[in-house]
């Protein structure tokens, strides 16, 4: 469970300069608005708007008007205030002024509407002096909720444009009294005239003349004026002449003929005239007011700008409070239509709310189920699960896809599929109602499962049917040829026993050539994997395959430089390229061309040509025909056992399924490309393999003399006839032989102290079997050599490791020439 709010992230009060710096900093937690987590939205838009502008702005939040403020306020504050002023209480803060602002504030909490004061003397003591500070200012509500949550004050320190204005005032002021006594300021011009009789050296300095500067006329001064402002200033003088006022004022800009200098002049002046009212002299003065327009300029530019800032304010705050009514509506309309389950808990579990679709999937009435944990609806087997799930989300942990099951008020169950986050003190989930789904999962997978047993009988009843019709004619050669045999040596008639006794033995070898492609389609055949360089096993077979496809095929061979080595049975590599290169000449009858291309292959991710294989590092044997082709349904059914499209006697069937048996038990694949009237193409994947390419064993010859050293060998066999025949060939041959008919027996032998030069063993012995056996003879004899014999070689497959160094493999059945052969062989080495 979590014992502290969660760390959520603030922002809103992104940037801002120190100030954004010092607030993200703050403890808010140790202040009574609590963490930056839980405040409301319209303080955030306020603190976002505040540190990302260049005005003075703070705000008072709260009931305890909790202070913020920006970076261009902190300037206006002293030491004495900066830094402890943020997150402090407003009238602790400006005790001193609290008389004069406090009520103003209290106004526009209590719901007041928007304030605004120019000018006010506020003092305020920096740097430990009280200072006679004027203020533009203005206070804005902060809405929350249906109330105000705090007050938005824009504000500028204008005591320099305020002490500026005085001045000028005061200035204007003495002005008029100079005048009012008839003394001559800095300008005496004869209207009669119009040339200016006395000027004082401060209005040549104002107007940019030098001190020994002629008369001059009312062009002169014309001339002077800024272009925009020349014809309403003159006109303002003349139409002074002209009305008969005595007092005339003006303002306009010059350039000064010194220096070329835009000046702001303020005129005041006196105009005397005779008893019938003609004007007849203008006494006055001419003031460079420069720095004071400038002034009030940037002044009402700067409260023009705090207007509109505030206006921007309201209309956001109007905005806001739209939009948040408008999601708070939408979410309702969410949470009332969902089809969902949607349902807020604490960390205990207990359910604080949850929407409509619970009481329409569940049946029970929301008052039934708020304000209690879901334990008296929980399936009791869902009990332990559902307590560690609450618990990794009390941890702060998310939940993803969890089922359980719940309680119809009927008494049923409902599955339920959850998702679930944990936010401060509470858990916001959303359920769905997945029992339908599940059921229906059910249903499928039970429909699968009835499909894969249909899809397998039928299998196996074409494997069986197919399996008893070609052993069936091959048992009837073997039978008939042994009846024939005994009725020949009943008659005495013994001229064609060898006709006999080859036809049974040529039955005999197809029986083991087609139980050799049954264990190769069933990924059973043992096999005895090297390091082949596959462009080399191809070379080899050229003349072959040659003599195989005849004279009317042309072959081609594309061998890749640089081709990997791979790690198979480099003869069962052979057999399946003979085996294509016939079904590639059986393709066409009419002529054509062969191709056998070699090269590497890189594999990242499945593809549909080798969708099986896993990334990795291959070689790619592509054997491709220019023949009749097969259709897509032809195709699909071409690697089945005992599928065929030739003529009866003439194909097995088993030649592609004996292929892809090899291919897969090597870890491998194969893939056919064909289409009708275009040929075939037929891929073979084998594993890249980092070694060089085992050398060719030569084939010892036959040495009928090779036993007189009274060699010793051990046959353990549980069948006896196996045993039998094995033992008389070897004793015809010349060998000492012992005999045992399973495990134990043998390993008492091997346990004694006769000499034994090789074990001869069968992998599928009762009890312990023949590798067991092997390996507590290699713990007494250490170099003892050990050839194995298997009829259906499950565990002699080619796992890694089965054969070590002095151990070999035959399989049942087998020539006995060729079982001598192997023994002469493993004894000489």
């Amino acid at each position: 469970m979590l014992n502290s709010p969660r760390s959520i992230s603030a922002d809103f009060l992104a940037g801002g300069g120190e100030m954004g710096d010092r607030m993200r900093a703050f403890d808010w937690g140790a202040t009574p608005i609590g963490v930056t987590s839980q405040w409301p939205q319209s303080l955030r838009t306020a603190l976002r708007i505040m540190l990302n502008t260049n005005h003075p702005m703070f705000i008072f939040w709260g009931p305890e008007l909790i202070q913020f403020y920006n970076d261009a306020y902190r300037l206006t504050m002293g030491p004495e205030r900066h830094p402890s002023a943020l997150g402090q209480r407003g009238r602790e803060c400006w005790e001193e002024i609290w008389p004069i602002i406090g009520p103003q504030i209290d106004q526009v909490m209590s719901g007041g509407a928007p304030t605004w004061y120019e000018r006010q003397l506020v003092p305020v003591t920096r740097n430990g002096e009280l200072e006679q500070v004027y203020w533009t200012y203005g206070y804005s509500p902060i809405d929350q909720d249906d109330g105000v949550g705090g007050v938005l004050v824009i504000c500028r320190d204008v005591t320099h444009e305020h002490q500026a204005t005085i001045a000028l005032r005061e200035r204007e002021a003495e002005l008029a009294r100079v005048q009012q006594i008839g003394r001559i300021g800095g300008l005496e011009v004869d209207l009669r005239t119009g040339f200016r009789n006395r000027r004082s050296p401060e209005y040549l300095l104002v107007h940019g003349l030098p001190p020994d500067a002629e008369n001059e006329t009312h062009d002169d001064w014309v001339r002077r004026i800024h272009p925009e402002d020349r014809e309403a200033t003159e006109a303002k003088f003349r139409e002074a002449i002209k009305a008969g006022v005595r007092e005339y004022s003006v303002q306009y800009r010059i350039i000064r003929p010194s220096d070329g200098e835009v000046r702001w002049i303020s005129v005041k002046s006196l105009i005397e005239r005779d008893e019938n009212g003609r004007a007849m002299r203008l006494v006055g003065a001419h003031t460079d007011v420069t720095d004071e327009v400038n002034a009030e300029r940037a002044l009402r530019q700067s409260e023009e700008e705090a207007r509109r800032l505030a206006a921007k304010l309201a209309d956001l705050n109007a905005t806001l409070e739209a939009r948040v009514l408008e999601k708070t509506r939408e979410r309702d309309r969410i949470w009332n239509v969902s089809q969902d389950l949607l349902l807020v808990l604490n960390l205990d579990g207990v359910w604080r709310a949850l929407n409509p679709a619970w009481s329409r999937t569940l049946g029970w009435d929301e008052a039934e189920m708020l304000n209690r944990t879901s334990d008296w609806l929980e399936h009791p087997d869902d009990h332990a699960k559902n307590r560690a799930e609450l618990q990794r989300l009390g941890q702060g942990q998310a939940t993803l896809r969890f089922e359980n099951r719940l309680r119809h008020k009927d008494g049923s169950y409902r599955w339920l599929s959850w998702t679930a986050a944990p936010d401060q003190d509470s858990i916001y989930a959303v359920a769905r109602d997945v029992t339908g789904e599940n059921a229906a999962r059910e249903r499928l997978k039970v429909t699968e499962e009835a499909l894969r047993q249909s899809q397998k009988m039928e299998a196996v009843g074409q494997l069986t049917g197919g399996i008893a019709h070609d052993f069936n004619n091959l048992l009837t050669g073997i039978v008939g040829s042994l009846d024939l045999m005994q009725i020949r040596l009943d008659q005495g008639r013994t001229e064609n026993i060898s006709r006999y006794i080859n036809a049974a033995m040529t039955s005999a070898n197809r029986a083991a050539a087609l139980t050799h492609r049954l264990l190769a389609f069933a990924r059973r055949q043992p096999l005895i994997p090297k390091s082949v360089d596959a462009n080399a096993l191809v070379f080899s077979l050229e003349d072959l395959l040659r003599r195989t496809i005849g004279e009317r095929l042309s072959l081609e061979i594309v061998a890749a430089a640089g081709l990997w080595c791979t790690l198979c049975d480099p003869n069962q590599l052979e057999s399946a390229l003979l085996n294509l290169a016939i079904n590639a000449r059986d393709a066409m009858p009419d002529g054509g061309r062969l191709t056998i291309m070699t090269s590497n292959a890189q594999i990242d991710v499945a593809s549909a040509d080798a969708p099986a294989l896993p990334s990795g590092d291959y070689i790619r044997i592509v054997v491709i025909d220019t023949g009749t082709g097969m259709s897509a349904d032809v195709m699909a059914r071409a690697f089945d056992p005992f599928f065929t499209t030739k003529p009866i006697g003439q194909g097995t069937g088993l030649g592609l399924s004996m292929i892809y048996g090899f291919a897969r038990q090597s870890n491998g694949h194969v893939s056919i490309d064909s289409r009708l009237g275009q040929g075939t193409s037929v891929t073979l994947y084998l594993p890249r393999h980092h070694g060089t390419a085992a050398e060719t064993v030569a084939t010892l010859p036959r040495d009928d003399n090779a036993a007189v050293t009274g060699e010793t060998v051990l046959v353990v066999e549980d069948e006896p006839i196996v045993r039998a025949v094995i033992v008389e060939m070897l004793r015809d041959e010349g060998y000492r032989v012992l005999e045992a008919v399973d495990g134990p027996s043998g390993l008492r032998v091997l346990c004694a102290d006769s000499r034994i030069d090789l074990l001869i063993t069968d992998v599928g012995l009762p009890g312990m079997n023949g590798r067991q056996l092997a390996d507590q003879a290699r713990e007494q004899r250490r170099d003892l050599k050990i050839l194995f014999i298997t009829g259906y070689a499950e565990s002699a497959a080619i796992a890694k490791g089965f054969l070590l160094p002095g151990m070999e493999m035959v399989t049942k059945p087998f020539d006995l020439g060729d079982l001598s052969g192997r023994v002469r062989d493993m004894l000489a080495r």
